[in-house]
């Protein structure tokens, strides 16, 4: 399987931890970064984090221990001594974040300029240490096999686990549907996990698949917590390689593309919002690879293009939506607020006896709203609602722009962040967001997938969205459970009538039989006749409203109230 080492004193063979000399010696920069990451991560440090780029302020890796935040630089060299800069720019780093730990950790051994640049800082008073190879060694080994935040899995993902696998091991395919929040990472890695301890991976290979670079840091990371420290894992995208395929390959779809003649056979291949797999170039990599076990895991199996996802995964084992997370306890409450505004009544009543489709009826009854009276809504429900974070779909990346410089009149620290951002920016403000620096982003679509920001407690949408989809992925950021909230707060600004739909869909599931899980004021309107009216059409006619196409809606004849002044939000 793996290269093994013999346990002194035991007499027993046992697997090499991913940290080992071949990573040291064959290795790249990048790899032996996210290994001191890990390194950190099986030995129980907190909020462990890979900054390293440009802007860095001289630190590799972050990590907190029993409070003391330790700042790394990491240096690789394959060959020579590692430069004594690194101890300089260590020690920088210490000032800039405030570290009370400092370390330089190599992959070759220091040699007497490093040594002798940590005795001129020592003369300050400022004590950095030096994580050479054998040290490094030594510690994955004496690493615990399983780090301390590995997560016990809940009895759904028990049993999402359980026949993944099983489907995996008899048919080559498997799905599982978990709504955002519900632990789709969780249930990958463990089934990796419990595969690779049942030498069940054919070669001991496994490739994951995402979409996006983002995706497959966050992925790579999320599986160390569940990970045994005998399987590596590696990263290709971009200019990076990896030096060995034995363990788990994170990649983005372009990546693998691009080098299928490169690829070894996997005995594994997963495949993280499987609802992508329907695409060309996830087909073209699944195509090539069709003697591998296949799974994927997504919250939104539905594609635009008809592509039915169960014709490669087969049917989901599991499945589990947002309404019954939310009856189980899983997913927070929602406190969904629907408003709408500027009814055009009088012409409503003139033609109510006509036939509408819905985008007529989108253009004759809900009409968008202004983007200052909406900030200034924002603004008045996070401080009676005692909100700490939020995040703003937008209708575009310019919108997004504009509408957090609206924000900022109003008070919000809030800043965009948008795809035409470089990765070095977009970490920044996920940082200062995450740490709460920030009260609100605004975006267009970059948190539709892979983001975990369990603490943020209000979702505003200002965009308008066909997608059953993209509604459900971005609902989703708000609803993961933390102990720093009791519910989420959702402000839809956009009130088509599709989006009307999907809510009193899901006002419908929450109520169950069981027990109600109120989403208390879902639909607001500025007349509470108009509110009532509307609220009880679209009960009848939600069911029609998730059809395809565009369908043609019979307005009854009602006696509606007199028009108000309009221009105000409810």
């Amino acid at each position: 399987m793996f290269a093994s080492i013999v346990e002194t004193g035991l007499g027993r063979v046992i697997p090499e931890p991913f940290l080992n000399t071949h990573s040291l010696l064959h290795g790249s920069w990048q790899a032996f970064e996210r290994d001191i990451a890990r390194l950190l991560v099986c030995n129980g440090f907190d909020d462990v984090r890979l900054i390293g780029g440009s802007g860095d302020a001289g630190a590799d890796v972050l990590g907190v221990k029993n409070g003391e935040l330790w700042v790394i630089q990491c240096k690789f060299t394959t060959n020579g001594y590692p430069s004594a800069g690194a101890v300089d720019q260590v020690g920088e780093a210490g000032r800039y974040y405030k570290a009370d730990r400092l370390f330089v950790a190599t992959s070759r051994r220091a040699g007497p300029a490093m040594l002798d640049a940590i005795r001129r800082w020592a003369a300050l008073g400022i004590t950095i240490g030096i994580l050479e190879p054998a040290t490094l060694l030594e510690m994955a080994r004496r690493s615990p096999e399983y780090p301390p935040s590995r997560r016990d899995l809940r009895d759904y993902q028990s049993e999402a686990v359980d026949k993944f696998i099983g489907t995996l091991r008899e048919t080559g395919r498997g799905q599982v549907v978990l709504a955002t929040g519900l632990g789709k990472t969780v249930v990958l890695a463990e089934s990796v996990s419990q595969l690779f301890r049942d030498e069940a991976i054919s070669g001991s290979k496994v490739l994951v698949l995402a979409g996006t670079r983002e995706l497959v840091d966050q992925l790579q990371r999320a599986f160390w917590d569940q990970l045994p420290k005998w399987v590596p894992t590696h990263r290709m995208m971009g200019g990076e390689f990896p030096s060995a395929w034995e363990g788990i390959t994170f990649a983005t779809v372009q990546s693998a593309v691009s080098r299928l003649d490169q690829l070894p056979e996997f005995g594994v291949v997963l495949i993280d919002e499987a609802h992508h797999v329907g695409s060309d170039s996830f087909r073209r990599v699944t195509d090539q690879l069709t003697n591998a076990m296949i799974g994927g895991v997504t919250a939104t199996p539905w594609r635009g293009d008809g592509y039915d996802i169960d014709h490669l995964l087969g049917p989901p084992v599991v499945r589990i939506g947002i309404a019954e997370g939310l009856r189980r306890g899983f997913l927070c409450e929602a406190d969904y607020r629907l408003l709408a505004d500027n009814i055009d009544w009088s012409f409503v009543r003139a033609q109510s006896r006509n036939s509408y489709s819905l985008t007529q009826l989108n253009k004759l009854l809900l009409l968008p709203t202004r983007d200052e009276e909406a900030a200034r809504s924002i603004r008045e429900t996070f401080d009676k609602e005692e909100r700490r974070s939020a995040i703003i779909f937008c209708s575009s990346v310019a919108h997004a722009k504009s509408f957090a410089a609206m924000l900022r009149l109003f008070g919000f620290r809030a800043e965009p962040i948008t795809g035409d951002m470089t990765p070095r920016e977009r970490d920044r403000v996920m940082s200062n967001f995450r740490k709460g620096a920030l009260d609100v982003v605004t975006t267009r679509d970059l948190f539709n997938e892979g983001v975990d920001v369990p603490d943020v407690d209000m979702i505003v949408f200002m965009r308008v969205t066909h997608s059953r989809r993209i509604f459900v992925q971005q609902l989703g950021r708000g609803l993961r459970i933390s102990p720093r909230k009791t519910k989420v707060v959702v402000l839809d600004f956009v009130s088509d009538l599709r989006r009307l739909a999907e809510v009193v869909e899901l006002e419908r599931a929450v109520r169950g039989d069981v027990e109600r899980l109120s989403l208390p004021g879902v639909i607001q309107f500025r007349d509470e006749g108009a509110g009532s009216f509307m609220l009880d059409w679209m009960k009848d006619q939600a069911d029609l409203f998730m059809r395809e196409g565009d369908p043609t809606l019979e307005l009854p004849a009602f006696d509606f109230p007199p028009p108000h002044a309009g221009g105000g939000i409810q």
